[in-house]
């Protein structure tokens, strides 16, 4: 009813629990750590979909922040720092035993009026910086200024969800991620898939015309 299914090397759909031998943190009871989905890819997802089916286990909180506004933090305080993550392509890889998909994008992507439209951010899918080594030290600099960001309690919103519940969010603005949890005292389980921002877009301006 929305738009089509975004079909990604995670499958049509996704669940998020842990299983063994995983080839993503997601799949452990590791807290993890805010980020964007599939930032390796040449277009990453748009909306995502979150479903909690079960939710049983001590810990297991979900967590959110908006990059945009984090973003535009980083430009206030610091305006060459935004300026470097916006110019320089960093590369970004997901490398498993069937897939080996890299790209180099900057961090923070903006539009031809300078207003932050997509963010690619996962501590965990980047791959060896590989900036020439006269800007390296000021792109680390401004990396840790975005992340030290995101670590602000000021700037994320914290809670557990409760099963029934689903969070739709926009995958290249929402940073996303989870507190630890003892997968031993219950069982955690999220489904998951992505819709594209056209298809979802074209829906909500169909649906406005009908009011």
């Amino acid at each position: 009813r929305i738009g089509f299914l975004r079909r990604t090397n995670f499958g049509l759909t996704f669940r998020v629990e842990t299983i063994p031998d995983p080839n993503n943190l997601a799949y452990t009871s590791h807290a993890l750590p805010l980020h964007t989905d599939l930032p390796n890819q040449e277009m990453p997802p748009g909306y995502q979909f979150l479903h909690c089916v079960r939710n049983g286990a001590e810990g297991g909180e979900s967590v959110f922040a908006d990059a945009y506004m984090i973003a535009e933090k980083v430009r206030r305080k610091d305006a060459e720092a935004f300026r470097l993550l916006t110019s320089i392509p960093i590369p970004y890889r997901f490398h498993d035993r069937q897939y080996d998909i890299r790209v180099h994008r900057p961090m923070v992507s903006v539009d031809e009026r300078d207003r932050v439209f997509d963010v690619r951010y996962s501590a965990h899918l980047m791959d060896s910086f590989d900036i020439p080594d006269t800007v390296m030290a000021d792109y680390y600099a401004a990396y840790r200024r975005f992340m030290a960001e995101t670590r602000d309690p000021a700037n994320i919103i914290t809670f557990k969800m409760k099963p029934g519940e689903m969070v739709v969010f926009d995958n290249r603005r929402i940073l996303h991620g989870r507190t630890t949890f003892d997968p031993m005292t219950g069982h955690r389980l999220l489904k998951g898939f992505y819709v594209d921002r056209g298809e979802f877009d074209s829906r909500i301006r169909l649906l406005a015309e009908q009011t």
